[in-house]
């Protein structure tokens, strides 16, 4: 056996000694706090989980759905024009695009104060063809939307199940 074959040797056992650590590290990490088995495990793989924020319970939605919430926006335009826009319903939601727009919504959803200024800014030179007097952040919140609700063929920001509320009203620089 020349040194070629056994350092291809050394390196499989080493990659397959990491994917066994890496799993087991995965199935111990949600593991019932009950179980003595689990905690002398934890604080083997504790180290490697909490280094690679790894140590969830894997429970986001988990017994309970979270509700959803969408940020939506109003131009309104120097003739007295409005026009409602849902920033993520062009992107499909396999696109990274999406998930940047959800981001940034959600950072102005929690964050008005600090991001709802310069989202209109940015808002109304993206709309500046409609000639927009004023933007207005409207946050959209899921109310209770149920299986039943879902056969009926509703969706869960229909109207009759969401709440809105605004969260700023800006005005455009006249152009």
């Amino acid at each position: 056996m020349g040194w070629q074959e056994l350092r291809e040797r050394l390196v499989f056992m080493a990659m397959s000694a990491f994917v066994v650590w890496h799993t087991m590290a995965i199935l111990v990490a949600p593991a019932s706090d009950n179980s003595a088995l689990a905690q002398s495990l934890r604080r083997v793989f504790d180290p490697y989980l909490t280094l690679f924020r790894l140590n969830s319970k894997w429970d986001f939605y988990a017994p309970n759905v979270g509700r959803g919430q969408q940020l939506r926006y109003v131009v309104e335009s120097v003739d007295g024009d409005r026009r409602t826009f849902i920033p993520t319903d062009h992107w499909n939601w396999h696109h990274p695009g999406y998930w940047w727009f959800r981001a940034w919504n959600d950072a102005i959803i929690a964050s008005p104060d600090r991001y709802a200024n310069r989202a209109i800014a940015s808002l109304c030179r993206q709309h500046a063809a409609l000639r927009p007097s004023a933007v207005t952040l409207l946050l959209i919140q899921q109310q209770e939307f149920t299986p039943a609700d879902h056969l009926a063929g509703r969706h869960p920001l229909d109207a009759e199940f969401v709440v809105e509320s605004m969260l700023e009203r800006g005005s455009c620089p006249s152009s």
